[in-house]
């Protein structure tokens, strides 16, 4: 806990996202685990001792990181999850949203999932929790789809897994087709329809 005043909740998560954001070119730059504690603690503007106070570990903040922004897009998908329309109409959304900030933080998302493989195991489980939490939410707008009769019946959590992981190609492909949104859509279209023909 932070000396003198104590923070609440709510400021002591603001302080960490502060701090993380006024490191995060200094990562990108020289790498996640060549940066000191001290490094990151003169790149954040505070004492060494100040940055324990918020985090313990090097790996708490790159498990900060991930933790931040699979909050930020289950958020966002749970928003349009709730929307009044077919299941179909919101999972194009969702990926939308998802392309969306994969574009917003590419470089930096690119660099530190390299990083995260060398993260301890637990650590590593950490983030596995928040990325299964949202595959449990698209899983259960495929089965609401299933339900309404706009998708046939599939595994839903497989489905999900798959739809999930060919929205990175779309950004960090070598061999791209066309815009970001130009090969999502070819991404959603070859996703719902398949590629035999009917």
């Amino acid at each position: 806990m932070p000396k003198g005043i104590p923070l609440t909740e709510e400021e002591q998560e603001k302080r960490r996202h502060e701090i993380f954001h006024k490191v995060v070119h200094t990562f990108v730059k020289k790498g996640f685990q060549e940066t000191s504690m001290r490094e990151i603690a003169e790149a954040a503007g505070i004492g060494k001792s100040t940055l324990y106070d918020y985090f313990k570990t090097k790996d708490e903040i790159l498990v900060y990181f991930f933790e931040d922004q699979l909050n930020d897009v289950t958020a966002e998908a749970q928003k349009i999850a709730m929307q009044n329309s077919t299941a179909d109409v919101r999972l194009w959304k969702i990926m939308e949203a998802y392309i969306e900030n994969l574009q917003a933080n590419k470089s930096l998302f690119l660099k530190l999932t390299q990083e995260s493989q060398r993260l301890k195991l637990e650590s590593q489980r950490q983030i596995q929790e928040k990325r299964h939490a949202y595959q449990d939410m698209i899983r259960a707008l495929i089965d609401e789809g299933i339900r309404e009769g706009v998708f046939r019946k599939v595994n839903s959590l497989l489905a999900a897994r798959l739809l999930i992981s060919t929205m990175t190609p779309v950004i960090y492909g070598s061999r791209l087709t066309g815009t970001p949104q130009e090969m999502l859509k070819d991404t959603l279209d070859i996703f719902f329809k398949g590629i035999e023909v009917c």
